[in-house]
């Protein structure tokens, strides 16, 4: 296998299992412009396994815009839809996080400025906590 990395921005919130022992997101990353002079965004869906990981460091450090550079290797995976239908895709499996931009940088930052976090654009907006991290 090949070891590939990837740095960009969070496209969307992570997506956390309740026991912490998957978590899925994607980076997305500007490359240049397309012949019609619209932004070309290249995407790589990340997936972690480890339990660790994504509950010191991905739960509470990840938001949607956040910047991150994973390094990993590319599975194919099969899996069926809502509707029945077999897909196959490519993921990229975590073994090294570096994180960028921190979520609680931003909030910190925010903070200072005193302007609420919900007045920033959505793709610095941090994530809300969920209650159950909260306890």
């Amino acid at each position: 296998m090949q070891t590939m990395v990837f740095t960009g921005r969070l496209s969307a919130d992570p997506q956390i299992s309740e026991d912490f022992a998957k978590a899925v997101f994607r980076l997305i990353e500007k490359r240049g412009v397309d012949a019609a002079g619209k932004p070309r965004l290249v995407g790589v869906n990340c997936v972690s396994w480890s339990k660790g990981l994504n509950e010191k460091v991905v739960a509470p450090g990840l938001a949607r815009g956040c910047e991150a550079v994973v390094t990993g290797v590319f599975v194919d995976t099969q899996y069926e839809t809502r509707d029945g239908q077999a897909r196959a895709a490519k993921e990229l499996v975590v073994n090294r996080l570096t994180v960028l931009d921190w979520a609680q940088d931003r909030e910190a930052e925010h903070a200072a400025a005193g302007t609420p976090p919900e007045a920033a654009p959505a793709s610095v907006r941090p994530r809300r906590r969920r209650a159950a991290q909260a306890a």
